[in-house]
């Protein structure tokens, strides 16, 4: 049976330190409502409507505070954004704002949720991500009606808010020129604004022209690319056409890497990732384990048994003639957004200058997508090796193919080890991906336990 999803909210009073709670059965309790429609966490356009819906209150979302996973529930509370409640609002009956004392009738567990929000309110003025702060939303409207205003682009309904996590804030605006889209990025992910701009420029089929950015706040405008991406084709022949595409342009870029460099693309080449795996897998299973994923210390005994297998793999990667191009960094096929029988490459904050098999881990879990396709990996694998037959033939090919995808899981980790979590302020919407990709590496893996990563960590692939 699905789960149900249970959304408590947290909304503060607009000018004075306090939380509204509603009245109850047995005294008060935070605003909650469930619903049987899921939606990933990080996704806050179905938090602002049931606000909307339940209280009448047009707000938007700063983030979600916290995630509980129940037998048969998925609960979610997420911290609302109060700049829009109107002076003359009616609290409906039997509601009341309540400070930092907050009345004990609340049920349990709710204090502790309450307490932890005053907390985090108190250190408003310290909070890194602009987006998770009071007012941010009207000011990133304002410039994106500017920016239309400038452009003679008219607006046919409201701003809508979509999404708000530490790795991206994403708004969407109807207009007369159909869809467009707003991405602000963290600091960590300064380098995306410049590498979009510059693949749309050099290659304007293959990837999504910017319609403005902002370098220096690090937002885009993106028009609407479509909304068909590949992970929703069941023809196989799509796929196959998509990913030999991609090994096309990774072969054109090999040949720029010193201009990504220029543009800021971080460097993880082969040298560096063999550096870095013992220091990486010598910590402890505590430091690396997430909120939702534990690395025992079976689990860190396995993995360090394996330290001097995981650098003979890269040097004998290195070994073969395939050049180092751009590497995505999370790629997966709802990635690739389809337009005609073309196909065009989305969403690089994670990219970097690597090995480019590194991009195609995703196809390890192929079969999910295609079921009824035989082979698929292998096929897929041959399809997208096929133009890199210029560099070495087939057999050499899959013998990197192979090596490369047993490293993968730690080059990805280490992309959030080394240059996202410590960037971040929130770590617990992001420190799962770790020991997630650690344990793919472990033989054994319970399937229960990577599920629940998936859930926590999903949408990811959306940001």
């Amino acid at each position: 049976m699905p789960p149900t999803y249970v959304h408590y909210l947290l909304i503060p009073h607009p000018t004075e330190a306090q939380i509204l709670v509603l009245a109850d059965d047995v005294g008060h309790a935070l605003p909650c409502y469930q619903t049987d429609e899921p939606h990933f966490w990080q996704t806050v356009a179905p938090v602002n409507q049931l606000v909307a819906q339940h209280l009448g209150l047009n707000l938007t979302t700063l983030r979600c505070t916290e995630i509980l996973f129940g037998d048969d529930q998925i609960v979610m509370v997420y911290a609302m954004d109060a700049s829009h409640i109107p002076a003359d609002w009616v609290l409906p009956e039997g509601a009341m704002w309540v400070s930092k004392d907050t009345p004990d009738d609340l049920p349990t567990g709710q204090k502790e949720i309450v307490d932890e929000w005053f907390r985090w309110n108190d250190r408003a003025n310290t909070v890194k991500t602009e987006w998770y702060r009071t007012g941010w939303f009207d000011k990133a409207a304002a410039w994106i009606e500017e920016q239309f205003d400038d452009r003679g682009i008219m607006m046919t309904a409201p701003i809508e808010q979509l999404r708000s996590w530490e790795r991206s804030a994403i708004l969407r605006a109807e207009t007369t020129f159909g869809q467009i889209y707003f991405k602000a990025l963290p600091v960590m992910f300064k380098h995306e604004p410049l590498i979009v701009k510059w693949l749309a420029h050099n290659y304007p089929q293959d990837f999504p022209k910017p319609l403005l950015l902002d370098g220096w706040r690090r937002w885009i405008l993106m028009p609407d690319y479509g909304s068909q991406t590949l992970d929703t084709v069941l023809e196989y022949e799509r796929w196959e056409n998509a990913l030999r595409r991609f090994a096309e342009l990774q072969i054109s870029l090999s040949v720029r890497i010193n201009d990504l460099l220029g543009l800021g693309c971080p460097d993880r080449r082969l040298y560096k990732l063999a550096d870095a795996v013992e220091p990486l897998l010598m910590s402890s299973g505590e430091t690396l384990s997430g909120s939702a994923a534990i690395l025992s210390d079976d689990d860190m005994e396995q993995l360090r048994a394996r330290i001097p297998e995981f650098k003979q793999a890269c040097s004998a990667l290195s070994g073969y003639s395939i050049p180092t191009s751009l590497e995505h960094g999370d790629f997966w096929a709802g990635q690739i957004v389809l337009n005609g029988d073309k196909c065009v490459f989305i969403d690089w904050s994670d990219c970097s200058v690597s090995h480019p098999f590194f991009s195609l881990y995703f196809l390890m879990d192929a079969d999910i997508h295609l079921p009824d396709v035989p082979d698929v990996l292998e096929r897929l694998r041959d399809a997208y090796l096929q133009p890199w037959r210029a560099y070495e033939p087939m057999n050499k090919l899959i013998e990197a193919f192979d090596l490369a995808m047993q490293l993968a899981p730690l080059h990805h980790a280490l992309i959030y080890h080394d240059y996202i979590l410590p960037e971040m302020q929130v770590q617990w919407e992001m420190n799962n991906m770790i020991p997630f990709y650690l344990k793919r590496l472990i033989p054994k893996i319970s399937g229960d336990e990577q599920g629940a990563v998936i859930e926590l960590e999903s949408g990811e692939q959306e940001s």
